[in-house]
Formats: structure tokens, C-alpha cells, sequence
């Protein structure tokens, strides 16, 4: 799979131009927007990719971004960049949906270690949607109730058949996925989207 697009958000000309010139010394060409409201008024027409945007800009900041974001149900991985990133500013980001946040200035191997691990978590998600796709329509009611954290005998009464069957597609769901725990199962299936 082709590597997500990056979109650098900043209203600092020179910000958007020197990330983009260090993302391209690594092979990653970048788009700049000058505001998070341009960004969101193309939105519709980008593919998704990772996000890279300042926290303080005019208009919509980097934290209402991220809210935008998951009301549009978009799941772009967004690294904040920060002039000043206290504690409270950081949780405040990370409690919203960022994936990391960099203070200004920031180092490059710092800023290519969180575009790694945003590009991790989309093949992540791309691969648990994939896994979803081919589970049953059964399957997946099963795995639902899995994840709400409702036991065999719960989920047999709700679909009623046999705690045996539910035992059984648990079996057919952990060899699916591949998952070795009902702990990891229960992440591959909120990260697929049912969570």
C-alpha cells in the first residue's frame, strides 16, 4: 500500500516551507494549507493521509481540528506542533486525538519517528478494516458484543443460540484475525471500527 499523503496546516509561511522541504529529503512531498478552515473547506476532496498541524492558528486551532476531524469521521493520524507545549496543552492534544505532539523547534528524527508510527497505525487500521470485511454478519454481531464486554452466556441470550456457538465463532474471530487474546481482539475490532 502506497504510503498516505501528508498535509502540513500552519499559518507561518516559512513553517509550512521548511517542513516541507525537510519531508521531502526523506521522500514524503507534502501539502501545505495556510489555515485548519482551508484544510477543512478541501477536506472532502483529500484523500486521507497524515496530518501535521500547529496548535495556535486563527480561526479553527489545532485541538478543534481534531474534533472536526472525528465529527467528519475522519481517522488521519494528526501530529500537533507546538510553539510552547506545556503538560496541560499536551493531554489537552492527546485527549483530542493526537497521535503526538512536537514542540518548536523540534529535531527532524523526532518529527520522522512520529510520521513512522502514523504510518504504522494506518496500515493498523487498514488491515483491521480488511480482517472486518471478510468476518460474517454473525461474527461480527459477536464480536460487538465482545467488545462491549458482555460474557458468552449474555451474548447467547441476546442472539439466542447456544453458549457453545458463541464459543465457537469467538474461536473462528481470534483465527481471523489472528488475534492471541480477547484483549487483542477487542482492539483490533474498535480499531476496525466497531468499538
Amino acid at each position: 500500500m502506497a504510503d498516505r499523503p501528508i498535509y502540513v496546516i500552519d499559518d507561518e509561511p516559512e513553517m509550512c516551507r521548511s517542513l516541507a522541504l525537510l519531508l521531502s529529503t526523506d521522500g514524503s512531498p507534502a501539502r501545505s494549507f495556510s489555515s485548519a478552515d482551508v484544510f477543512l473547506d478541501m477536506l472532502d476532496r483529500l484523500s486521507p493521509g497524515i496530518i501535521i498541524s500547529d496548535v495556535m492558528m486563527p480561526g479553527t486551532d489545532g485541538i478543534e481540528l481534531l474534533a472536526c476531524l472525528a465529527a467528519r469521521e475522519r481517522d488521519d493520524p494528526v501530529i500537533i506542533i507546538a510553539g510552547h507545549a506545556d503538560v496541560p496543552l499536551a493531554v489537552k492534544a492527546l485527549q483530542a486525538g493526537a497521535l503526538d505532539l512536537l514542540e518548536k523547534p523540534f529535531e527532524a528524527k523526532a518529527l520522522f519517528a512520529a510520521i513512522a508510527a502514523a504510518r504504522r497505525r494506518t496500515t493498523d487500521l487498514d488491515a483491521a478494516r480488511a480482517t472486518l470485511i471478510s468476518l460474517s454478519r454473525r461474527e461480527r454481531e459477536v464480536l460487538s458484543f465482545i467488545i462491549d464486554g458482555a460474557t458468552t452466556k449474555e451474548i447467547a441470550l441476546k442472539l439466542t443460540i447456544s453458549p457453545r456457538t458463541v464459543e465457537t465463532y469467538r474461536a473462528h474471530l481470534m483465527e481471523k484475525t489472528g488475534a492471541d487474546s480477547i484483549p487483542m481482539l477487542v482492539r483490533l475490532g474498535i480499531h476496525a471500527g466497531l468499538g
